[in-house]
């Protein structure tokens, strides 16, 4: 399994991150704390003569466990020259091998120079504890032929060679291009002979550690010597990783993006040191750990089979919350140093029960719920007492919309809040309280009538960003047009002009100008909903299915018709200028959500639609084509639209009960899942379409389970469980 991209630029970084799965592009290694960023580069400084650097790379594969450069062919056509690059799962390395060919008639020799430059650095928000970056410093030793490399100021090590030795070499060795910092540059020298048309390879590695150059060098004389068997380990994991879950569909193109979704989140997998494992955010950028993120992307996570993963972020999430805020709040963000530096907005909290909830119905896990359960109480202590002052039922604080001055009752805090209540009081159940189990869900049916009483515009026919006064509505505007007017020209994810963008944002001005004025012919004090900004969350309650029927189809028409641009809805219908995955992934959830499947597979085909756009086998945040190119949360888009609502598999696996649900596309005939784990078992699922009805089949390894079916459009006309039709 491959995606390939063909350029014509040159490719000259190449990056691990230590302890992630297998990131092979996104230049640094990351040791907990430290930050190595190791760019190198290649070149033949003779050759007949002749010298080049290796820079015009012509095609790019990328690779579950690895990726590949190919390079134009040199020196008239007589060496061509290509470079994989792997991480070791678990080991803080990156392994880079060179395959030179002699493409002639005679033999060549070659010398072929491996440039390095050091910067080990501090990782995000490391100054606010105290780390400090200092000068690096570079040595070679000659006896291993290896360069090691340190900071000043701290314990941080990185360590290079090549499984060939040489005794040339250079310190402060002139670089391919300038790089900022304080690392230094090496460079090392080895001579190649290559017989008419054969090939040879060249490996380097390069391991590093916060700790001491002597887990440095125990990492990387490790990988050097078992670095082919690594290898063969890492592909057999992501092999292994693939055959669970997989599904076979009608349509081949999201099937493929749904494996790689797959990919992407284990790629996005981190075991740190002292905390745990845990799934990061989005590379390049966020590959620690964020709140709202997984509350999103776990959900997809444990539905396409991954139980573990899902529960290590959660207890990750919880304990770090835990010793940041220790009141039920949920953190927002928590960078690789262990520091929380964003304590958490308040819909996380809300997001992060509905998360748990999600899990242990996929995993039935009873220790795991009751680890959790206390810190949710507290949770919901934080929601509707601490975040709750006017004792209105709407908690305020920020939401998931970071927007200047939305700092009120909002949708998505109340929509989450209403549905971590609902949640609670199952919970609560299973726990044995079951007086706080029918304190929640009364208070979960109150919640739930006043934000469709008091958040619906009856005139707009939408559900509003928040509910507040006149005077919060206006506070609300004042800060959208401070955030337009003060967000620079990014030339590097522009897609107009700077004087488009100019315009562009004098025009978003004028009609927060407008709304602004409108606003204030309110008179004072007066409390309503607001639809000040048209974010993408005023879906939530039919994402949540809180929504009665015919609201959530006025309104769902109502955003595919003026809300959405070329991938799905604006992250602001009034700005209209950002479309991210996880909009379009919550818009096709509330699709679902009313049995509208062919209109929710127009927003989860926006999504493909940007497969493999920035890098192959992945998709970007930012829609079509910036932000982090691999991002966890994609996988709520694709996976859990396709896994709870069209295949309509809803576990209940800690009371041993699996409802199926299926709903197929018009234009499909058949669905089909392969060794899903659910609970302590493991099922293979098909639907067929009939020319009356469907055909549901139903493998299993566990035969104390009970199945359930629960049609939604079509009639289920043949139920075959372990081989034996069942009766309907």
């Amino acid at each position: 399994m491959e995606t390939v991209l063909l350029h014509k630029s040159a490719f000259l970084y190449v990056t691990s991150i230590f302890r992630l799965s297998s990131f092979v592009f996104a230049n640094a290694l990351l040791t907990g704390i430290t930050k190595t960023f190791v760019p190198f580069y290649s070149s033949f400084p003779e050759i007949k003569g002749n010298s080049c650097w290796l820079e015009n790379a012509i095609q790019y594969t990328n690779y579950p466990f690895g990726s590949k450069f190919e390079y134009a062919p040199l020196f008239n056509n007589s060496i061509r020259v290509n470079r994989f690059q792997f991480c070791p799962q678990g080991k803080n390395g990156v392994v880079i091998t060179y395959t030179i060919e002699n493409v002639s008639d005679s033999e060549q020799t070659v010398l072929f120079d491996f440039v390095a430059k050091t910067d080990l650095l501090p990782v995000w928000s490391s100054g606010t504890i105290g780390l400090k970056d200092a000068n690096d410093v570079v040595n070679w030793d000659a006896q291993d032929a290896i360069f090691k490399a340190k900071d000043l100021g701290n314990n941080w090590n990185v360590i290079w060679g090549a499984d060939q030795h040489t005794s040339i070499y250079q310190l402060d060795a002139p670089t391919y291009i300038n790089t900022q910092g304080t690392g230094k540059s090496a460079s090392s020298t080895y001579t190649i002979t290559l017989p008419k048309n054969q090939e040879k390879k060249l490996s380097f590695v390069i391991a590093g550690s916060k700790d001491s150059e002597e887990d440095a060098l125990k990492s990387y004389k490790d990988i050097l010597a078992n670095h082919s068997e690594m290898l063969e380990d890492k592909k057999m994991y992501y092999t292994q990783l693939l055959e669970r879950g997989r599904i076979n569909i009608p349509d081949k193109k999201l099937q493929e993006v749904y494996n790689w979704c797959k990919i992407n989140t284990e790629w996005l997998a981190a075991d740190m040191e002292g905390v745990g494992r845990f799934l990061g955010a989005g590379a390049i950028e966020y590959p620690w750990l964020f709140g709202c993120d997984n509350s999103y992307s776990l959900q997809g996570l444990v539905a396409t089979g991954d139980q573990k993963l899902a529960k290590e972020t959660l207890r990750v999430i919880k304990e770090m919350s835990e010793k940041a805020n220790g009141n039920g709040r949920i953190l927002h963000e928590m960078a690789f140093n262990a520091f929380v530096s964003h304590k958490g907005n308040t819909q996380e909290t809300a997001h992060f029960v509905i998360a748990v909830w999600n899990v242990y119905k996929w995993t039935g896990d009873n220790k795991f719920l009751a680890d959790m359960y206390p810190y949710m109480q507290k949770g919901l202590n934080f929601l509707l007492k601490d975040m709750d002052t006017n004792k209105n039922m709407f908690p305020e604080g920020y939401g998931i919309m970071e927007v200047r001055g939305l700092n009120a009752e909002l949708i998505d805090v109340s929509v989450y809040t209403q549905q971590a209540l609902e949640v609670m009081s199952q919970i609560a159940l299973i726990m044995g309280e079951d007086a706080f189990a029918s304190e929640c869900a009364s208070q979960a049916i109150d919640l739930k009538e006043r934000i469709n009483d008091l958040f619906w515009d009856k005139d707009l026919e939408i559900y509003c960003d928040f509910y507040g006064t006149r005077e919060q509505a206006l506070e609300t505007t004042k800060g959208a047009i401070e955030q337009v007017r003060n967000t620079e020209y990014r030339w590097d994810v522009a897609e107009v002009s700077l004087q488009e963008y100019e315009d562009s944002k004098k025009k978003h001005i004028a009609m927060y100008e407008d709304m602004y004025k409108q606003f204030e012919a309110y008179p004072t004090g007066i409390m309503k909903g607001w639809l000040t900004n048209k974010n993408w969350v005023i879906s939530t309650p039919i994402e949540t299915h809180i929504a009665s029927e015919d609201r959530a189809i006025r309104q769902l028409d109502k955003v595919r018709k003026e809300h959405c641009g070329e991938y799905g809805p604006y992250l602001s219908a009034v700005e209209r200028d950002r479309m991210m995955t996880i909009a379009t992934g919550v818009q096709a959830m509330a699709e679902c959500a009313y049995g509208r499947v062919d209109e929710a597979l127009w927003y989860i085909n926006r999504i493909v639609d940007t497969f493999g756009r920035t890098l192959p086998g992945s998709i970007n945040e930012m829609m079509p084509d910036y932000g982090c190119p691999v991002q966890a949360w994609t996988i709520y888009g694709i996976a859990t639209p396709l896994i709870r609502y069209i295949y309509g598999i809803q576990p209940e696996a800690y009371k041993k009960t699996l409802t199926l649900s299926p709903n197929l596309p018009s234009d499909w005939d058949f669905i089909e899942m392969k060794d899903l784990p659910v609970g302590n078992n493991k099922i293979n699922y098909k639907v067929k379409q009939l020319e009356d009805g469907l055909e549901i089949t139903l493998d299993t390894t566990e035969k104390d389970w009970s199945y359930l079916l629960r049609p939604v459009k079509q009639p289920i006309k043949r139920f075959i469980v372990n081989g034996k039709e069942q009766r309907i």
